[in-house]
């Protein structure tokens, strides 16, 4: 599926902040037909363009880069109102805007920005202007999901797949100022979305209501919509993303109606959290008759489309080595297949699509049908599944189950073919001695001679990892692989664990695998991590870091014992915390006037602002007051840039954070992100007290 793109959305919400910076500088009007080169880097991480209308147009907007950097557009009038919005594909470095509706004449603004988000890379780009004739539109220009090999574009519809209509619409309504969008899924591969506005089908996608909260309205609507004549027979999926809350994180209620040949279906109601999918599907049949497929739900990531013993009964058995095709549809939204697994063998898993508009979603399960590993999408922009290299967690039988995004909830239909493969382990003798049963378990297991290091910290704050093999709460290091380039025999692993007869205590865990040093072996490094609880997987995750990149995840023990597994990745520093969407909540720090605040899983950042003038020489400090809580601080400029941050006061010390003496290198607003360790994967938490102070 479309993923929630957070990062776009960021970018955009950077106008907020830049806007008024960009508007100030040198005027740089367009002029009708006539190219301007312009950069983005890290001191302009957004242009802003003055295009004046004399009249009414409609106009086409190129932009293009020699880098193959997906750039975005954003048109604006003068009360700041979108007009027209995209984003180009990543890797072809062109974006265009056509047929855009100038109203008429006055001012507007063109904004371009990078729409992978903010980074430090300078991108060199041109942008041009161009009018169309009066009562000329150019065709519309589809964007297409990448695809991979054997997944299958959308294509022109033939006769056969038609049938006539006055016309089809799905509508979502809601009435809050929040960033919902809307995505509908035809049958023959097509996707609107805010992204591809336009499908082969014929069908097109209204503008983008409340995008980035940007000048937000309510109610709100979105509508796709195809025209009368011929319009594809089949399942249609129609999903509803609740991407950004606007206001104060309230749960939004929406309404979609779907009307077919002038007749609506029951319209479909529900209420979502911030960060929900909702997905339902209908279909219209070759008789011109169409009906809902089911009342739908929210996607549920680790949900099954069936109960465990319905899916083991239809299991199918596959082969290492083998390739198998089936089909998913409506009546059958799955298939299954079983294999015997080996303790010292990895297994990759494929599954794509080979036909239709499926979109294809990979679990694979234990005996007992618990969810031990799972893939939605490859990469981003493209919809087939794949699991590489796992180490699954015991030998026996496990079941591959293939299906679709949203399972049984799900439309998307279509065949697909699965193929599993395995490659060998060589697991050291002492391996299975080493891997105690314990209450609680993590274990990585990599490919190469580097050093990496697995540290794992409980609810108090004390980490156990090769320098500290046994900590108070009973958690203990069995292994330590490659420990200073010490390389043993075999594949080399870590495993902490905490002894079965002594249960974990209560609050969060953090766990940390720190690519200390490559020991001499350029061969890249991917890494399994699995976490058990009572005995059970909790969390797995296949990473493949850079030397000196550190991966972090969390996990909460509740008082009764359950465990409830955290969001984990590669930590990239302040790129993980959407912090713009915050700062009009931010509060203000005084010179010498201390203020106080708390880090919980909820709240992963506190913002703070100052004013300050260049040649300033401050000190910022954040001291944890109560809890596990590793306290990391970021500054960033006036200019949105990061000029200064801290983990450690004292490395290997003191775990408080301190920008010592740092000279303030601009005049404005200065904004402090008081947050943990590991950003948005951080699992500490606690109270703290933060102080800002001048020393001139």
């Amino acid at each position: 599926m479309w993923k929630l793109l957070r990062r776009l959305s960021l970018a955009l919400i950077l106008l907020l902040i830049f806007i008024t910076a960009a508007y100030a500088q040198q005027s740089r009007t367009l002029t009708a037909g006539t190219p301007v080169e312009a950069t983005l880097n890290a001191q302009n991480l957004t242009q802003v363009f003055t295009y004046t209308a004399a009249e009414a147009q409609t106009v086409t907007i190129t932009a293009i880069n020699e880098d193959g950097v997906s750039l975005a557009v954003v048109v604006n009038d003068v009360d700041g109102a979108a007009i027209a919005q995209g984003a180009g594909t990543e890797g072809t470095g062109e974006l265009i805007l056509e047929s855009v509706e100038l109203a008429g004449a006055g001012t507007y603004f063109i904004t371009v920005l990078n729409a992978a988000g903010v980074t430090s890379d300078p991108v060199d780009f041109s942008l041009v202007v161009d009018v169309l004739p009066s009562g000329e539109t150019t065709e519309p220009t589809v964007v297409p999901e990448a695809t991979t090999a054997g997944e299958p574009a959308a294509t022109a519809v033939p006769p056969s797949q038609l049938v006539t209509t006055t016309g089809l619409q799905v509508e979502l309504a809601w009435n809050s100022i929040d960033d919902l969008d809307l995505e509908v899924r035809d049958p023959v591969g097509g996707s609107l979305y805010w992204r591809t506005p336009t499908v082969d089908s014929g069908g097109t996608l209204s503008a983008n209501a409340n995008q980035g909260c940007i000048a937000p309205t309510s109610p709100a609507q979105e509508t796709a919509s195809w025209p009368s004549g011929g319009i594809p027979t089949g399942s249609y999926e129609v999903l509803v993303y609740y991407q950004q809350s606007c206001t104060d994180d309230a749960p939004a209620s929406l309404t979609v109606t779907t009307t077919v040949d002038g007749e609506s279906l029951t319209p479909v109601q529900a209420t979502l959290q911030t960060g929900d999918v909702y997905v339902f599907g209908f279909t219209v049949n070759p008789d011109g008759t169409f009906s809902l497929n089911n009342n739908g739900g929210i996607v549920v990531e680790t949900a099954l489309p069936d109960s465990a013993p319905e899916i083991f009964a239809s299991a199918q058995s596959i082969g290492v080595g083998e390739t198998v095709t089936g089909s998913i549809t409506n009546a059958q939204p799955y298939q299954a297949f079983t294999f015997e697994a080996e303790s010292n063998l990895l297994y990759s898993i494929s599954l794509d699509a080979t036909s239709g508009s499926l979109d294809t979603f990979l679990e694979v399960l234990d005996s007992t049908g618990a969810v031990v590993r799972f893939n939605d999408d490859l990469g981003e922009g493209f919809t087939n599944s794949s699991l590489s290299n796992i180490l699954l967690p015991s030998a026996g039988t496990y079941t591959i189950v293939a299906t679709r995004y949203g399972k049984d909830l799900g439309a998307t239909e279509g065949n697909f073919e699965l193929t599993l493969t395995s490659s060998d382990i060589d697991l050291p003798d002492n391996f299975a001695s080493n891997i105690q049963p314990g209450s609680l378990q993590m274990l990585l297991l990599w490919n190469t001679n580097a050093d990496l290091q697995l540290l794992v910290r409980d609810p108090a704050g004390d980490a156990v990892f090769d320098d500290v093999p046994q900590i108070r709460s009973g958690g203990r290091l069995a292994a330590s692989g490659n420990v200073n380039c010490t390389v043993a025999e075999g594949a080399p692993y870590s495993y902490i664990y905490w002894p079965a007869e002594i249960p974990p205590r209560p609050g969060s865990y953090e766990v940390e695998v720190w690519y200390q040093n490559d020991c001499g072996d350029t061969t890249p490094v991917t890494f399994n991590l699995y976490i058990s609880a009572g005995g059970q997987p909790l969390a797995n995750y296949t990473e493949s870091p850079l030397p000196d990149e550190r991966f972090l995840t969390s996990f909460e023990i509740a008082a009764d014992g359950t465990a409830i597994p955290g969001e984990g990745g590669i930590i990239r520093g302040v790129d993980d915390l959407d912090y713009l969407s915050e700062i009009e909540n931010a509060q203000p720090i005084l010179v010498n006037q201390p203020v106080t605040g708390s880090i919980t899983s909820e709240n992963e950042f506190d913002l703070f602002v100052f004013q300050g003038s260049a040649g300033d020489v401050v000190n910022i400090a954040m001291n944890n007051t109560a809890g596990s809580l590793d306290p990391l601080l970021y500054l960033i400029a006036p200019s949105g840039t990061l000029v200064a941050s801290n983990d450690d006061a004292v490395a290997g010390e003191n775990t408080n954070s301190l920008i010592a003496n740092f000279t303030l290198p601009e005049d404005g607003q200065y904004i402090i992100i008081a947050t943990h360790f590991g950003g948005l994967y951080g699992g500490t938490t606690g109270t703290y007290q933060l102080s800002y102070s001048q020393l001139n």
